[in-house]
């Protein structure tokens, strides 16, 4: 179905309308002890422009990550200012989803999905995160959000769960290993979520969500640490079933 500029806009102005409320309500909220409002990065707010080429594809795809490393600035001077900042992580996420993706594995990844599952459009492999801020503790240390607070994970559960509802996924990967499997779990609760086939303990893992097919495999980065072959495989199986399975689909309807 063909989503007009229109729908395109509604979309785009009913999220930054929930983020901007979602910051001020974050704000003025006491889960966060001060101390750690200053590790947390700018938020990571999705901008639809960028990706409408999304709603157009034959599949709609998401990729997911871990957090950023690094992004605009720190929380608390968007919370100095929400409402002019909002657009300023709308840009940054414009030019991180089709500016040139540099030595990120991730990012490299996400076009890897885009020319063999969507055509190779630029931006139609939507880009997300299950953490919306990223966690500065120093120089060369990790920014891993999953252990910061409960604070940061249910305000990065209520983001993520809203931009599933209108965007409406026919695949999500995660591309954020076992390690966030805790995380994707509480974000897609059985019975609803339904494992379709375990490929490699740990490290492929096929499931359903409704009507959501969703895999869970390692983050590209760890081809850094010996793993390429692994990662190289795992994303090639989960490519080879999303196309096999849209042929299937296809082959049916010319059936009927």
């Amino acid at each position: 179905m063909t989503i007009v500029n229109n729908d395109v806009r509604a979309t785009q102005d009913k999220l930054s309308s929930f983020y901007l409320d979602a910051l001020c309500k974050l704000r003025l909220s006491e889960g966060f002890e001060a101390e750690k409002i200053e590790m947390l990065s700018a938020p990571f707010l999705l901008n639809v422009h960028a990706a409408k080429a999304y709603f157009d594809a034959r599949i709609r795809v998401m990729f997911v990550g871990q957090e950023t490393k690094g992004w605009v600035c720190r929380l608390p001077d968007v919370f100095k200012d929400p409402t002019n900042h909002v657009p300023i992580l709308l840009a940054r996420y414009e030019k991180g989803l089709l500016a040139d993706s540099g030595h990120s594995h991730f990012l490299r990844t996400r076009l890897l999905l885009e020319r063999e599952l969507t055509g190779g459009i630029p931006g139609s492999v939507i880009w997300n995160n299950l953490f919306k801020m990223d966690v500065y503790r120093g120089k060369g240390k990790s920014r891993n959000g999953r252990n910061h607070s409960r604070a940061l994970t249910e305000f990065s559960a209520k983001l993520f769960r809203y931009e599933l509802e209108l965007l409406r996924p026919d695949v999500i990967i995660f591309g954020c290993s076992a390690t966030h499997d805790g995380v994707v779990k509480s974000l897609f609760e059985a019975p609803k979520r339904q494992t379709v086939r375990i490929y490699v303990p740990r490290e492929l893992w096929h499931f359903t969500y409704d009507r959501i097919d969703c895999f869970r495999t390692l983050h590209p980065a760890v081809a850094r640490f010996g793993r390429h072959q692994a990662v190289q495989k795992h994303y090639g199986t989960i490519i080879q079933e999303i196309n096999s399975r849209q042929n299937r689909v296809l082959q049916e309807g010319v059936r009927e």
